[in-house]
């Protein structure tokens, strides 16, 4: 059964964005809390090469751990994120890891969602992203042609990945990879055999809509090749 769970939020210079998405985070807390009295939260944000005023909103959050490297690297700041929510933890199998990135914005049933799955069994839960209003109408149409969202749906984004630390370390955890960490991490999840994995549409991760990515390869690649037109940086999609 889950008695703690630490939310893992990588940062590059997210200033613009990571108030909001830690208020997100702040909002499922609360409503994980009017379920469950047993369950406590608390937020790591991995800080990679911050060179804006990202470091000094993070640590102004109650309940916000900030760590900081010098990676550049999204598996890295994942990985150094989860080793400072490992710190100390308690039994691990007691501990859920809920990953989402700074310039998104997770649903109010988020944690709520994820420790309801875990304590059901599963020892990794893969959500879904959407993206919003921001990417326009034609790209938002084209983008639902490419994504199944439903439940036992295909696909695997960082911004939304909860996984069991016990599972997450016997997995050998998050690779220093540039990009596709996530998808890395869920293959070999799937590889294991033994692992039960939970794929839900129903907690849907919003985020950035921007065209300058900090992953090569990444959301904001695969947007530019769905609609080259710009697109205004005011809303959140899912990555």
């Amino acid at each position: 059964m889950i008695r703690r769970v630490v939310v893992v939020v990588p940062a590059a210079n997210e200033e613009r964005r990571i108030a909001r998405c830690l208020t997100a985070i702040a909002v499922a807390r609360t409503c994980l809390y009017r379920v469950s009295s047993r369950v406590t939260v608390r937020t790591v944000v991995a800080l990679d090469g911050c060179r804006d005023e990202t470091a000094a909103i993070a640590a102004a959050w109650s309940g916000v751990q900030p760590i900081t490297l010098q990676a550049g690297n999204v598996g890295a700041a994942r990985r150094a994120g989860t080793s400072a929510a490992l710190a100390g933890a308690g039994p691990l199998s007691e501990l859920w890891l809920a990953h989402t990135d700074a310039d998104s914005q997770v649903p109010a049933n988020w944690l709520t969602r994820m420790v309801r799955e875990a304590d059901l069994g599963a020892h990794l839960v893969l959500g879904t992203a959407v993206p919003g209003p921001a990417l326009g109408a034609a790209a938002q149409a084209r983008w639902l042609t490419r994504h199944h969202l439903r439940e036992n749906h295909p696909h695997v984004h960082g911004t939304n990945f909860g996984i069991r630390a016990d599972a997450y370390l016997g997995l050998g955890g998050w690779q220093p990879l540039v990009t596709g960490e996530d998808a890395d991490l869920a293959r070999r999840a799937a590889r294991a055999g033994h692992l039960r994995i939970s794929r839900t549409a129903a907690i849907p991760v919003v985020t950035s809509v921007r065209r300058g990515g900090r992953a090569p390869e990444g959301f904001s690649d695969y947007l530019s090749d769905l609609c080259p037109a710009p697109a205004a940086d005011t809303t959140k999609v899912m990555t």
